[in-house]
């Protein structure tokens, strides 16, 4: 074999990877882009060319923008919520105490259970009449919030749908974190005890610079969970009451295979897989840059 042939054999190796990615992934995206461009109704042939109209129409419909308010909502929550939380539980699981795997397996599995299941369990735990939600709340002398309809209430149905989703995958954020602190040389903490730095001290001065890497993976991949969030608001509300719920994952479905109306309805995922490499980019741009400066 001379030495050209041998500089194109890795490529060649690559071929059916590169065609698998072809017609799954590029091919069927580019004819999304087309039928965002129609009036196609998803059933038989019948299309008609309508341009930029479906994106246009978007824009103007109250509906619509309701529904991204709920995804900003769903990011805003999600993302800040989990990253506090999860980083919280991986510095006190990281510590050496008697149990600590347990509990590393128990806030672990939520994300290992079927999301339909997670969606219909926690329907019956915010039950307004015999939940145990309900219950406790009584229990506890918090008579008020145990009248709340949590998930009937427009005001309040978007953040236990919230809470559902960070409690779900918490543990998975966790985990991650866990491993990027058991990476970080024992040596360092040691020399900032010598120079008498305090537990937290350590955490902010050490622990979280070094993280970076671990950060970045967490926000990037729970920003893109948080803008595509689709089956516990569907499983838990069904976008309701009203739209409180809806999310654009949501409102594309409805489109598509509810309305018929499968042009229209693909202009809301094309638009969706915009808004998640732009803001997923900017991410990975921004938190790239802080892992060079740390490491």
């Amino acid at each position: 074999m001379n030495k050209t042939k041998r500089k194109r054999l890795p490529y060649y190796f690559m071929l059916p990877s590169l065609a698998l990615l072809l017609g799954v992934y590029l091919i069927p995206f580019v004819y999304s882009i087309f039928i965002s461009l129609t009036d196609w109704s998803g059933i038989g042939m019948d299309m008609n060319f309508v341009g930029l109209g479906n994106y246009i129409a978007l824009f103007r419909e109250n509906h619509f923008l309701e529904v991204l308010r709920n995804n900003i909502i769903y990011l805003i929550e999600l993302v800040g919520v989990q990253f506090v939380v999860s980083l919280v539980l991986a510095a006190v699981l990281n510590a050496s105490f008697r149990g600590r795997n347990l509990f590393r397996a128990v806030y672990f599995m939520p994300t290992v259970i079927c999301t339909i299941a997670i969606g219909f369990i926690w329907n019956i735990m915010f039950d307004p009449i015999n939940g145990p939600i309900k219950t406790i709340l009584e229990s506890l002398g918090l008579t008020e919030l145990s009248k709340i309809m949590w998930l009937g209430n427009t005001t309040t149905a978007i953040h236990a749908v919230s809470f559902v989703s960070v409690w779900q995958w918490t543990g998975w954020s966790m985990v991650i974190y866990l491993a990027g602190m058991q990476s970080i040389d024992k040596s360092l903490y040691e020399a900032a005890e010598i120079d008498g730095a305090n537990a937290l001290q350590k955490f902010f001065r050490i622990t979280l610079p070094l993280l970076a890497p671990s950060i970045t993976i967490n926000l990037v991949n729970s920003t893109i969970g948080a803008l595509k969030i689709f089956d516990l608001p569907f499983i838990m509300t069904s976008g309701g009451p009203g739209h409180a719920t809806e999310s654009l994952a949501m409102m594309m479905y409805t489109y598509s295979f509810g309305l018929d109306k499968m042009g229209y309805g693909t202009a809301i995922s094309i638009l969706l897989v915009v808004v998640i490499l732009i803001i997923s980019g900017i991410q990975t741009v921004v938190l790239r840059k802080k892992e060079d400066e740390v490491l």
